[in-house]
């Protein structure tokens, strides 16, 4: 199989979890992960065979150190990182786990972090970008600054100028941005995207795009038709409990419509499984032979997995991926 190679820019995070059952204002210990939307996606696709790149602006404290440790002991390239010369902190976030009625908290610490602080010309995108197929960007690397989002804005069009894929999830966070301010800005890069994962709040709200289709199905399409798009993917969620929850992948292409099988299942930890979902489908649908089909299977598979082990990162392999979907978790020990 020829590899596909996926270029991506944003913000890594720590993030700090209380333990189950107890509020992070009462929480005398907290659990230590590293991630970011984007490198989530990133670190999920080299686990399924991708080659893959970061770009961002880090610090050279010891915490920072360990976040891009992480990256690269999960194989991706973090030769195109921009060092931060304000020695700015990496970015925090912390996760309170819901149960039963109580539902999960997220509270972020984000603001001047050293990514927030990056700026077009610390990146020579030409080389970034050179024998690259496909550029991932998150709507939250959007948010975070007005430097960050300019940034984002120049790697897509250096990216788009050099013939890659783009790729753009909206991945809107209503506490980084209010609404007014993210329709000023999502539609620059929108405009510019060959590939959306998006709902029909994100094309209504965010991108300002109405039509008299009032059924969501209809809609997406006809979005999908209007706006150029080759693929928009969403998913629709049922959440039964904080714990359990099924899924419906489904992708629009101005072919028409394709779904996918729905699946209900339990969860452990439902962080990055929006990111493990890009990864999938990115995945089936660029690997030699994808499909849209392909790309709906793989990304069910790896959102659900990703949401059975503490983490923001889907670790899982084509091989897993497949097991997955021959018996929907109902096999029998592996032994």
């Amino acid at each position: 199989m020829s590899t596909k190679t996926v270029v991506s820019m944003g913000e890594l995070l720590l993030r700090l979890t209380s333990p189950d059952g107890i509020l992070l204002k009462d929480a005398k210990s907290l659990r230590v992960n590293y991630g970011g939307a984007e490198a989530n996606v990133l670190m999920s696709l080299s686990s399924l065979g991708f080659q893959t790149r970061y770009l961002t602006r880090l610090g050279d404290d010891e915490i920072s150190l360990a976040a891009k440790k992480r990256l690269q002991e999960m194989g991706v390239d973090t030769s195109f990182f921009a060092s931060d010369p304000t020695h700015s902190p990496l970015g925090i976030y912390f996760v309170e786990p819901g149960d039963g009625p109580r539902a999960s908290k997220v509270v972020y610490h984000r603001k001047h972090s050293a990514a927030s602080l990056m700026e077009p010309s610390d990146f020579d995108f030409k080389k970034a970008f050179q024998r690259a197929d496909i550029f991932y960007v998150s709507g939250i690397t959007l948010e975070i600054s007005q430097n960050s989002a300019a940034t984002v804005l120049a790697a897509v069009k250096a990216a788009k100028k050099m013939g890659l894929k783009v790729v753009f999830d909206f991945n809107y966070r209503s506490k980084l941005i209010s609404v007014e301010e993210a329709k000023k800005v999502y539609p620059q890069v929108a405009k510019l995207a060959d590939i959306v994962y998006a709902t029909p709040w994100d094309i209504r709200t965010l991108l300002g795009y109405n039509s008299d289709t009032k059924d969501d199905d209809a809609f997406l399409a006809e979005a999908c038709k209007a706006k150029g798009y080759e693929a928009l993917f969403t998913k629709k969620r049922k959440i039964l409990s904080p714990h359990r929850q099924s899924l419906l992948p489904i992708v629009y292409t101005p072919e028409g419509k394709t779904v996918g099988k729905e699946i209900e299942f339990d969860i452990f930890d439902r962080i990055g499984a929006g990111d493990a979902f890009s990864a999938g489908t990115l995945y089936g649908y660029f690997k030699d032979g994808g499909s849209k089909e392909l790309a709906l299977a793989y990304g069910l598979a790896n959102s659900i997995l990703a949401q059975t082990i503490f983490g923001d990162q889907a670790e899982f392999s084509e091989e897993d991926l497949k097991t997955f979907l021959a018996c929907e978790g109902h096999g029998e020990v592996v032994r």
